[in-house]
């Protein structure tokens, strides 16, 4: 791992992990960014309401400490607040969600209301938009894809697809759904065209090209 830290977050701040994952860190199910910016890094393991429980599955240990146990938490550097990323060992990739809602529905409906407040865009951040497959994963080995939008499209019932340069024209492709918001901050070169009305198209030929009008 290089010697520059990678992550955005205090090497020093405290995460919550499997203590499973201790002892054998090939057993990595799955991470969540909170909407504070903490770490939960687990091995399959949900956090229960026993807190006795929780006090013999999981242990708290510096974010240097996770990454040094786990170096692939390195590629999510990225990740924005409220995601989830499972881990594939086999593929040796994330694969990326959104998370929706916790067992606090008070203070899920505060941290909504935050962001819907301080949303510039059309619709609304927690808006379901689908994603082509390959853009809501992260490869952690030494060939990186391009993950780059190549077209936003804004449906007549005002949904929302990205489709990525993966895609080859005119072929079918896979998609998953992810927060709006959580889209944009993946990719924050599309913002300038999330102001899209229902019915309009934006392309664009190359990852860093301009955004083109094609359709509304």
């Amino acid at each position: 791992m290089s010697s520059e830290w990678p992550l955005r977050q205090d090497p020093e701040a405290p995460v919550i992990i499997a203590l499973a994952l201790v002892d054998d860190p090939e057993s990595l199910g799955f991470v969540v960014l909170d909407d504070e910016d903490d770490w939960f890094i687990s091995d399959g393991t949900e956090l229960s309401e026993d807190v006795v429980v929780n006090r013999e599955s999981f242990a708290k240990l510096s974010v240097r400490e996770a990454v040094e146990l786990l170096p692939q938490l390195a590629a999510l550097a990225g990740l924005p607040t409220g995601m989830a990323a499972d881990w594939d060992p086999e593929r040796r990739t994330w694969l990326l969600s959104s998370v929706t809602g916790s067992d606090d529905e008070e203070e899920d409906r505060r941290l909504l209301a935050a962001r819907v407040a301080a949303w510039k865009y059309e619709g609304s951040p927690d808006d379901e938009a689908q994603i082509s497959s390959g853009l809501t994963e992260i490869p952690t080995g030494p060939q990186q894809p391009v993950r780059a939008i190549r077209q936003v499209v804004r449906e007549q019932d005002g949904t929302w697809l990205f489709v990525g340069f993966e895609v080859p024209e005119a072929e079918d492709f896979e998609v998953e759904g992810l927060e709006l918001e959580h889209v944009a901050n993946l990719y924050p070169d599309v913002r300038s065209v999330l102001k899209a009305a229902p019915g309009q198209v934006y392309d664009r030929a190359t990852p860093d090209g301009d955004w083109e009008l094609v359709e509304g």
